[in-house]
This record gives C-alpha cells, structure tokens and sequence, in this order.
C-alpha cells in the first residue's frame, strides 16, 4: 500500500470515529426518558422526569461513591468517578469497581462520550459537573449541594436526598441512626473537658504540612464534637484557592508556631522528618510525639463525607484523650460501621489501615488536592 493511501486510510478511521462520537451525542440529546417515569425534586428545587425505577446509576463526585454502598446501590452503577476506582479499599471490597467507568476525574472534567455509552438512567452530581451534563447531554441530572461547609445535620439530609432518588429510604435511616449513636457517645465522653484543658489541633496537609481547613468549614464540627480545638479556627478557606480544592488553605508556618498545637494531623510525609526539621520540632504536638496519619476509608477524610462523619470524630477523641475511651473498643465501632452499614466485612488488618492513614496514604499516590 503506498503512502498516499495508508494516510487516507488513516484520516477515513479518523473521520469515521468523529462521527461516531457525534451521533452518540446526537441521540443522547434527543432520547428522552421512555418508558414508566417519575419526577424527582433534586437539592436545588429542579424538578427532573427519570425512568422508573432507576437501573443505571452514574455518580459523578469524589466522595458519593460510597453512598451507593451505603444505600445497596452498588450493583446499579454504571459509571462513576475516577477516584472510586483508585480507592484500594473499594477495590479490595468490590472488585467489579475496575470494570465501570469513570468519566469523571476532577472537578468539571468529564469525559462526554465515555459517560454517554455508559447510557445511565440519571447522573447525580455538584453543580459544576451537573451544569456540564445538563449543557451537553440529556441525561437527566439530579444536582447536590455540595459545599465543604457541610456539617452532620447536612450529610444526613444528602443521604436522605439519595435514597429518595433510589428509593431506599430504609438503609438512609439506619445510616443516620448509627451516625447519631457515634455522635451521642463522643459527645457524652468529651462534654465536661474544660476549656482549658482541651487539645488543640493543627491538620497539616500536603508536603509542606501548612494546608488546612478553616473554621468555616465541616472540620470545624467535627474537631468541637471531639472535645478538641481547632487550632485553625479564625482562618477562612471556604471557597476557590488556586492550586487548591475548594476548603483547603495555606497558612504561614509563623501561625503554626503561634498556634502551638498539641496534636498534629498530617496526610504525607512521616514524624520523623518534622522532628529533625529546626521549626517543625518548636511545637509541642511534635515535642511530645502527637502526630498522626489522618484516617482514610473508601474516600479521604478532609472531604464531608457520610464516612468521615462517623470515624473521624471517633478516632480524633480517642487518639486526644485515651483515658476517656479506654473502656471501648472503637475499632470495633469501626468494623461494625463498616459492616452493618457500608457492607464490607472489614479484616482487623484492614480496619487498622483505616485508622492508621494506610488507606490515605495509598490514595493520596492518585488523588491531587486540585481535584
């Protein structure tokens, strides 16, 4: 074959893919819902028509994937986002994870034609991906609220809202009612903490240790509900910070000495280094060997998340004050969150992982904090 032809050839197959990416757009746009429907209210008061019941579920936010586990959903999934198929401990439980798509890697990057062949009954997203559904596609799409201002009362009205769509309002109840036994028991055992003798509490992300979330965002609660302190409690982070996830913020390592935390949360690095760094080992959380790996499950725990809502403020309370929690086994709470709740029969191993930051740290390889 000479040249000439292997080059039109070549430019034919070109032509011919393009096509058949217009055409799938094409009929995505104009296949409307068939069949039996019903209209569905989404968290911004749209009113949307979607089959019934729903079959074919894409999710398309970082941390909702693990809402359709904790829903019985996981089986109607047919597309979701990128970093639920990085997720090791999803992978670990749910193997048939690698064999969805994930059209969706960060924050308003969609992959179109990979999200249309997946030809989903609904896509549940944020407004930032569900306003690229919407403009480009007619897939119904229920949109979430979705700030990193939310707090407890606010992850139970989205699992609410979730089975709501997917008509599971049995599994939403039993998940807010576990939420509420772990929330009662901590605060039952940090209440009567003086104010003065409460930890206060640096999160350091990232490799320079000075990323964090601010007063204004959900960790706020959850460190309070710990019986601890925050020691980032005057700084603001809710909204868009360049080269940052939405909530995250960097702060002056002047502020980190000022502040003086007794307990140091990080999500890279290890101890050792901030023990031999001359600034790093001013601070009494590092003086007195309180770092810790944050926890990571399904997703990562600087998110709000349905997850992080139940362990996070657990584990903080018992890492802070042991002598409080020293009549309980949480990592048994955990495993029975895990297993009661999520449908994953945790080994002890795994549930140490969990705690430990293993989970985080293996995430965190695929995970930037842009996304």
């Amino acid at each position: 074959m000479t040249k000439s032809r292997i080059l039109w050839a070549g430019l034919g197959i070109l032509a011919f893919a393009f096509l058949i990416r217009v055409y799938l757009v094409h009929e995505s746009k104009q296949a409307g819902v068939q069949g039996k429907t019903r209209t569905l209210t989404d968290m911004k008061g749209r009113t949307i028509e979607v089959t019934d019941p729903l079959k074919r579920i894409a999710l398309l936010g970082g941390p909702t994937g693990q809402i359709a586990f904790i829903l019985g959903v996981q089986d109607r999934l047919c597309a979701v986002t990128n970093t639920l198929k990085m997720s090791t401990l999803v992978r670990e439980m749910y193997p048939r994870i690698a064999d969805l798509p994930g059209p969706r890697t960060t924050s308003g990057s969609i992959n179109i034609e990979e999200l249309i062949s997946s030809n989903p009954d609904i896509a549940v997203a944020g407004d930032i991906d569900g306003g690229i559904v919407l403009e480009k596609t007619r897939i119904p799409v229920a949109i979430l609220e979705d700030s990193m201002g939310e707090g407890l009362v606010d992850i139970k009205k989205e699992i609410r809202f979730y089975a709501y769509v997917f008509n599971t309002p049995d599994r939403a109840e039993k998940y807010a009612a576990f939420l509420d036994r772990i929330t009662g028991l901590v605060r039952e055992r940090t209440k009567d903490i003086p104010e003065n003798m409460k930890k206060k509490v640096f999160q350091g992300y990232n490799p320079s240790h000075l990323v964090t979330l601010g007063g204004d965002t959900f960790m706020q609660e959850h460190i309070e509900l710990a019986g601890c302190l925050n020691a980032a409690e005057t700084v603001t982070t809710l909204g868009t910070q360049t080269g940052l996830h939405s909530g995250l913020g960097e702060v002056s390592m002047e502020q980190v000495l000022d502040w003086n935390p007794d307990i140091l949360v990080i999500n890279s690095g290890n101890p050792e280094d901030l023990s031999e760094d001359p600034q790093w080992e001013k601070i009494k959380a590092v003086r007195d060997k309180q770092i810790y790996f944050q926890p990571a499950g399904i997703f990562i725990f600087n998110r709000p998340t349905a997850e992080s809502a139940v362990i996070f403020p657990l584990w903080l309370a018992s890492t802070a004050y042991p002598e409080r929690f020293q009549d309980l086994c949480v990592n048994c709470l955990v495993k029975e969150f895990y297993k009661e709740i999520i449908g994953f029969d945790l080994s002890e191993a795994q549930v140490r992982d969990i705690l430990s930051g293993v989970y985080e740290m293996k995430m965190m390889k695929g995970i930037s904090h842009k996304g």
